[in-house]
């Protein structure tokens, strides 16, 4: 027998000296006793599952029992429908998830979470708001009751200071807490609004409210109760501060001309201030959000929350002492809040938060507009800054239309600054809100919800009416399911169509019954849809056509599945298709169709809405390659290179040598204009894979030639004939958008777009050059004042652009510059090897240069132009173009403001 070694008894390590195949095994049993498991790292709950056999068996039963749950009702219904009713049924249910999947992701302002987001951020607001007031009215209060005081100990404030004061504690009563106590006192009034008086505006300076602004039906019972406590508190701290005001006016304001020390009742009135504005202060506290369980952005664990790693999510439940159970529970719960929304838990809702918004400005107020179909549109009156006494009847106005997460409630802003009741000295210009901006320039502004979204409602399907607002929230389960039933199934949606027909029931309510004589259309984002598809049939009919003034599609796209196919994938556009067939989003159709003056705003840089996909590239697409064709139906969707351009690509040779595909396009020459008015599809796609080609060849020359000088030079510059070229047209001006070279990495369809909007548009830019030059105003302006075309209208570039430039930052050069530097580049590198690579190319890229400029430079073109940069109006009208740098959702800048009252003017006949 083998003697076996047992080694020291106080060794814990494992002892592999009792042979060799024995030592093997406890080594190999070693490590795979310390190698963690997927046991090891599950939750707690499922750890105890898989280390007990007993609870395994438990666990087996009871997934067992629950699948038993879910299949057996499927059974018994599979056996009243047979198999082709549940295949129905599967169908059905893919299709109307997908449907709400699209809805959702095209109208977000529709949904509950977009709603409770804005209240909750108004509840957070409004919070810090009435805090600020209470603590600057306690500094005033603190300061007349000490004022003159030299007792030791106590604080004193000099005499001199309190006027200041004052004037920051009363802006405070004025625009602050007077506006909530007016907004209160109108909701829980149960008396009819009084008629309207000469004076609009209330006690306090802020706007008379009037129409309906709610009842709070959306709140819980609880937040009723705290809107009237807090109603108690303001009426406390204003009632004190006007005893004060008119006790101590003249110290107040100190228009003796002395400093006035004051009385003993002023001091108890100041005293009396201090106790309720700090009862104020303190009652506020507790209406904040993560009071009443909503959390708050300023909570400790909010700013890591989007970077917990799995290890992270798990210790949060462990430190929360949170099961799987609840965390499933509460998952669930999440769902149901978004299906079956819970009421508001504070007072700081939509119906406060509208009257705020109508408290700020002289005259406005709101008013319901029937729907055609069934249900009503919420709306509000805002009027002309000019026009603001009930007498006084306006008939310019403005219709806006939102953009998909816009609501009225926050269409001026969720500030209580702002408006038109300040006085003068203490007013705030807001240009950048479009309320004030157009009131200032003497339009009345109508804001108004589509229908699904905020208050607005229309008939569901088999003509259910809403459910909810005008019904009391029902607690429970059954209450529960009855709104989930009616919302699903029963309850409006809203669609393209529907947006379309809210705009144009407000358009022709406007015109025929408010007196509208001069309506300006101003659509933003999906707002473009309502705007154009009412412009559209306002401008077709005799009685309203010449009462629309101008129509405005700011930033909007040409149809909604080209901005799904860049923002998601190609296969989003037939996505959109097959599960709303009937959706209609044809913004450039109906805007192309509209007879009347218009004009196109678009941002080349827009994050959401890609330059390809835009209305601006949509018209121009149609304009340029689909002459002759009856419907904008498809344009700007993603269209993929002919194949030819593609294997030319791949096989990195020259883009008609290909050696598998036979070019379709046999033309290698450039358009030449007069004798081609517009260019084919195939020279666009030509010009497009002429210019991918030459950057493709320019960066590997530069990566090579970079390598060969920081060996023997030390530097990096790269000086090689082809690169130069392409920095020069990388940098090409399109006039009405992004520079060449940023198109050509959007792939070959981007190329297209660029070339087809510089075609379109690109005049109007000129024609703003000639007028610079010329230093014609605006009004001034005409085809036979501009004369001849310079090369210098071409540039857009600043005065003193060259100081601004760096290594990187390059203003876009004009199309001549460009033109010139590549003829000279390649007439003094004549011999160059890879210029004679890509000689086919240069070749047609240079042609299709010349006749962009020769294009845009003939009289006939700039006539055309002239034109529409002026709103003409006629058959071939596309419109006046605004090229923007502000982004989707920021407001204009100072520069494009001033560009829109310009056409505001224009349209209007005073320019």
């Amino acid at each position: 027998m083998m003697e076996v070694t047992t080694g020291n008894p106080n060794d814990d390590g494992p002892n592999y000296s009792s042979g060799p195949s024995e030592g093997v095994m406890k080594m190999i049993a070693h490590k795979l006793l310390q190698t963690k498991t997927v046991a090891d790292v599950l939750p707690g709950f499922f750890q105890v599952i898989l280390t007990s056999g007993k609870m395994t068996g438990m666990a087996f039963v009871g997934a067992y029992l629950a699948f038993l749950g879910i299949w057996f009702p499927i059974y018994l219904f599979s056996r009243l429908v047979g198999e082709m009713g549940i295949y129905a049924l599967t169908a059905g249910t893919i299709f109307m998830v997908g449907r709400s999947i699209i809805r959702l992701l095209a109208f977000p302002g529709s949904t509950n979470r977009v709603s409770s987001e804005i209240e909750k951020e108004f509840s957070k607001y409004s919070v810090r708001m009435i805090n600020a007031s209470s603590i600057s009215i306690m500094d005033l209060a603190q300061a007349i009751a000490s004022a003159g005081n030299t007792q030791s100990g106590s604080q004193s404030y000099a005499a001199y200071e309190i006027p200041a004061m004052w004037k920051r504690a009363k802006s405070y009563r004025d625009r602050v807490l007077a506006v909530y106590l007016e907004v209160l006192q109108y909701i829980y009034s149960s008396d009819e609004p009084s008629s309207p008086t000469m004076s609009n505006t209330t006690k306090y300076g802020n706007n008379k409210l009037s129409g309906d602004i709610g009842d709070l039906s959306g709140l819980t019972l609880e937040a009723r109760a705290d809107g009237k406590r807090l109603l108690e508190h303001l009426s406390r701290v204003i009632s004190d501060m006007d005893r004060l005001e008119e006790q101590a006016g003249s110290m107040l304001e100190q228009s003796s001309g002395k400093t006035q020390m004051p009385s003993s009742s002023v001091r108890m009135i100041a005293n009396s201030l201090v106790v309720v504005a700090n009862d104020l202060k303190d009652f506020a506290e507790s209406l904040g959000p993560s009071a009443s369980g909503e959390g708050d952005a300023s909570s400790p664990n909010e700013g890591d929350e989007a970077n917990l790693s799995v290890d992270a999510v798990r210790r949060r439940f462990e430190e929360q002492n949170t099961s799987v159970m609840d965390s499933i529970t509460s998952g669930a719960a999440s769902i149901l809040s978004m299906l079956d929304p819970p009421p508001h838990t504070s007072i700081f809702g939509f119906d406060v938060q509208r009257g705020c918004m109508l408290a700020r400005y002289k005259g406005a107020k709101q008013m319901w507009v029937k729907r055609p179909s069934g249900g009503m549109i919420d709306v509000v009156h805002v009027p002309a800054t000019t026009h603001c006494q009930p007498s006084q009847k306006n008939p310019q106005a403005v219709m806006y239309c939102n953009p998909n997460a816009g609501l009225i409630e926050v269409a001026t802003g969720m500030s209580l600054a702002g408006g038109n009741v300040m006085q003068e000295e203490e007013g705030v210009v807001n240009d950048n809100c479009w309320t004030d901006f157009y009131t200032g320039a003497g339009y009345d502004v109508y804001l108004f919800n589509y229908a699904g979204f905020g208050r607005s409602f229309g008939s569901g399907y088999f003509g259910v009416g809403r459910l909810g607002g005008e019904e009391a929230y029902v607690e429970g389960t059954y209450g529960r399911i009855k709104r989930i039933i009616h919302g699903t199934f029963f309850g409006f949606q809203p669609t393209p169509a529907t947006l379309r027909t809210d705009g144009l029931a407000l358009g022709t309510h406007l015109i025929s019954e408010c007196g509208v004589e001069s309506l300006v259309i101003h659509g933003e984002s999906i707002g473009g849809v309502a705007a154009s598809g009412t412009a559209r049939h306002l401008s077709q009919t005799p009685f309203t056509k010449d009462k629309l003034s101008l129509l405005i599609c700011d930033r909007t796209f040409c149809n909604l599945e080209a901005v799904a196919q860049r923002l998601v994938g190609g296969w989003s556009a037939f996505a959109v298709r097959g599960l709303a067939p009937f959706w209609s989003t044809d913004v450039a159709g109906d805007f192309l169709a509209a007879d009347c003056r218009k004009v196109v705003a678009n941002d080349s840089a827009d994050a959401i809405i890609a330059d390809p996909s835009s209305l601006k590239a949509g018209i121009a697409w149609w304009r340029e390659l689909c002459r002759g064709k009856e419907t904008t139906k498809g344009v700007g969707w993603i269209m993929d290179a002919p194949v030819q351009y593609r294997m030319a690509d791949w096989e990195n040779v020259a883009v008609n040598h290909s050696r598998y595909v036979r070019s379709a396009f046999t033309r290698a020459t450039a358009p030449v204009w007069p004798s081609d008015k517009h260019i084919s599809l195939e020279e666009a796609f030509h010009f497009a894979a002429c210019t991918k080609r030459l950057g493709k060849i320019a960066s590997i020359e530069k990566k090579r030639q970079s390598m060969i000088n920081l060996v023997e030079h030390g530097t990096t510059e790269c000086v090689v004939p082809i690169f130069l070229i392409w920095k020069g047209l990388a940098c090409c001006d399109g006039l009405c958008g992004a520079a060449l070279g940023m198109t050509v990495k959007g792939g070959f369809d981007c190329t297209v777009s660029w070339l087809c909007s510089l075609l379109t548009f690109g005049g109007q830019t000129v024609v703003e050059g000639m007028e610079h030059r010329q230093q014609l105003s605006f009004g001034e302006s005409n085809a036979t004042k501009l004369g001849k075309v310079l090369t210098s209208d071409f540039d857009c570039r600043p005065p003193g652009f060259e100081k601004q430039e760096s290594d990187s930052v390059v203003h876009p050069k004009p199309i001549p510059e460009v033109l010139d530097d590549i003829k000279k580049i390649i007439e003094d590198n004549a011999g160059d090897e890879t210029l004679g690579l890509v000689e086919e190319e240069l070749s047609f890229i240079v042609g299709t240069l010349e006749y962009i400029v020769a294009r845009l430079s003939s009289p006939s073109v700039v006539e055309q132009s002239c034109k529409n940069r002026h709103l003409g109006l006629g058959e071939g009208m596309i419109g006046a173009f605004m090229n923007l740098h502000c982004g989707h959702n920021n407001p204009f800048s100072a520069g494009e403001r001033s560009r829109l009252r310009d056409i505001l003017l224009q349209a209007s006949g005073q320019k």
